[in-house]
């Protein structure tokens, strides 16, 4: 996302290192030891390939963004990452155990989210958890618009009801919806068997 590329900076000094790491690492508790988890629009790696890694899964981050990739490969050497968009994975299927998608689905308007979401259950196995952000509201309208470092973002999302359809359609339940006390949205999926 060519937005990422010009706040790459200041994004990696600027944004907080704890946003998502409790949801990470309990996705993660409830894995195998050494499961293999796609950080799906990765950034700079920080915090959620990083927690990942520490708690002993394999990971691989996958963004659009070069500037980003550029400072994932420093903050987590050794670990695959390749520049991508959601929509069209260049992964093989039932590759992962769990997928995360912390603050990434919301900037694609929804028949990208679609497309993404189908790409998720394709190189998820069975069984697999699939753990994202968005809004709550149904919005493909694009004027929700929040600058970060005067770069403008746009957002976009479906109603919990949206999601639940979305992810049912590709052979996923929704497991839980909830809020953390920075008021992002996370809804937790399992990909059925």
């Amino acid at each position: 996302m060519r937005e990422y590329d010009l706040i790459a900076q200041w994004y990696a000094s600027a944004r907080g290192r704890w946003a998502g790491v409790k949801e990470a690492l309990d996705l993660v508790g409830s894995l195998p030891a050494g499961a293999r988890v796609l950080d799906l629009g990765c950034g700079n790696g920080i915090p959620i390939t990083s927690v990942v890694v520490a708690a002993g899964c394999r990971s691989m981050g996958i963004d659009s963004s070069a500037e980003m990739l550029a400072r994932f490969v420093v903050n987590s050497a050794g670990t695959p990452a390749l520049r991508a968009i959601a929509q069209r994975l260049p992964l093989r299927g039932d590759s992962f155990q769990a997928v995360i998608a912390w603050g990434m689905l919301f900037h694609l308007p929804q028949a990208d989210q679609r497309h993404a979401v189908a790409e998720v259950s394709r190189v998820l196995g069975s069984g697999g958890a699939f753990l994202f952000t968005s809004g709550d509201v149904d919005d493909d309208s694009g004027t929700h618009v929040t600058p970060m470092n005067g770069v403008d973002f746009h957002y976009y999302s479906y109603s919990v009801e949206g999601y639940r359809r979305i992810l049912d359609e590709r052979g996923m339940d929704l497991l839980n919806v909830s809020v953390d006390a920075g008021q992002n949205t996370y809804y937790s999926a399992r990909k059925r068997c």
